[in-house]
This record gives C-alpha cells, sequence and structure tokens, in this order.
C-alpha cells in the first residue's frame, strides 16, 4: 500500500470515527506502524488536507475531494468486479465515464457523489450483499444504480443503515433471501451484488 492509499484510509479512519483519532487503534486497524501513520498525519496537516480542532479533526475541502476520488475509484472497481464482472477501465474523465460507458445520467451522477460523500465508513470495508454467507449479517451503506433501482428497494425498506441478514443463498447465481426489518425479502442476484454492506459481527 502506497503513501497515497495510507492517506486516504486514515482520512475515513478519522470520518468514521467522527474526527477522533487514536493512532494505536488506527495502527492496529490499518495495519500499519503508529511512526508511519505519525508522518502522514504531519503530511496531511502540512498538506492542508486536515485541520485540528480541539481535540479532533476535520477535513478540508481539499480533503474532501481527495476522499471522494478515492471513493469513486474504489466504487468503480467493486462494480467492474462485482456488478460487471469486467475488468476495470482506465479512467481520464470520470464525469463521462460514467455517463457514457455505466449509463447514468447528471442528475444520477450527481446523487452517487452525494451519496459517496456521506459514507461514514472506510469504503475498504464494504462487500456486496451476494458476498455474505447465510447467517452473516451486514448494514447497508450504499445502493449501486439509477434512480429507478434505488427506488424500488428503498420502497422494500432497503435503505442506508439498516441491517440485513443473509437468510439462503441459492444455488448458481439464483436468488438470495434476508431478512430485514422484521420481514423476509428474496432479491435476485443481480440486484443483490448492487447492495454494498458493511459486515456487522
Amino acid at each position: 500500500m502506497g503513501f497515497r492509499e495510507v492517506l486516504v484510509e486514515l482520512l475515513e479512519f478519522i470520518i468514521e470515527n467522527n474526527g477522533r483519532l487514536n493512532l494505536d487503534e488506527a495502527s492496529r486497524k490499518l495495519n500499519k506502524p503508529r511512526e508511519e501513520l505519525v508522518k502522514i498525519l504531519d503530511e496531511a496537516l502540512s498538506k492542508g488536507l486536515i485541520r485540528k480542532i480541539d481535540e479532533r479533526f476535520k477535513l478540508t475541502d481539499l480533503g474532501e475531494r481527495l476522499l471522494e476520488s478515492h471513493r469513486e475509484e474504489h466504487i468503480h472497481r467493486m462494480v467492474h468486479n462485482y456488478v460487471e464482472e469486467t475488468a476495470p477501465d482506465r479512467v481520464r474523465n470520470w464525469s463521462a465515464h460514467w455517463r457514457f460507458r455505466h449509463g447514468f445520467n447528471v442528475e444520477d451522477l450527481s446523487v452517487m457523489r452525494s451519496d459517496l460523500k456521506a459514507i461514514q465508513t472506510r469504503v475498504e470495508e464494504l462487500t456486496p450483499l451476494n458476498t455474505l454467507s447465510e447467517g452473516e449479517r451486514g448494514r447497508i451503506i450504499y445502493i449501486y444504480g439509477g434512480r429507478g433501482l434505488v427506488r424500488r428497494l428503498t420502497d422494500m425498506g432497503l435503505t442506508p443503515g439498516v441491517e440485513v441478514v443473509v437468510l439462503r443463498k441459492a444455488f448458481l447465481n439464483g436468488p438470495v433471501e434476508i431478512s430485514v426489518r422484521g420481514a423476509n425479502l428474496a432479491l435476485g442476484y443481480g440486484v443483490a451484488k448492487r447492495i454494498f454492506i458493511k459486515r456487522v459481527s
């Protein structure tokens, strides 16, 4: 993992912990020596990516743009790996790529970026719902799709922050049965792999 990747993970750790930064905990979670994180923290402060207010850190506009760019790249890789099951493209113009390669219109793209910005956990911890085993729990963090799909899932009670339990998974990419808000639902495999969750122990 290079400097930029560790820097971004540290920024995400700060977001996840509401601006608090325990370097020992961050060292364990990110699997990096404390001394390395101290250097990266100093670099982030000197480059104006974060600022310290009392005992908390806050991302600046520059830091938020870096984090948004990272999240967009990460979700793009996950979309190719899990949803489309293709190799990720090399991208020069993200807006044009999302529109012409993935079919997003301008409004959908704006909503996607707003949703990515609102994520309060490390994007590296996300995985598609269909990757959970029977009996595993997860909290919905992000749904990849256009407004129609997101609206349908929202109407079914599948919204960010909601916890789901995988009850059954059919063979050969069949439906995934889940429990959510006290109800059982069967989701098609193609839909389940668009729901990105964070595992809950």
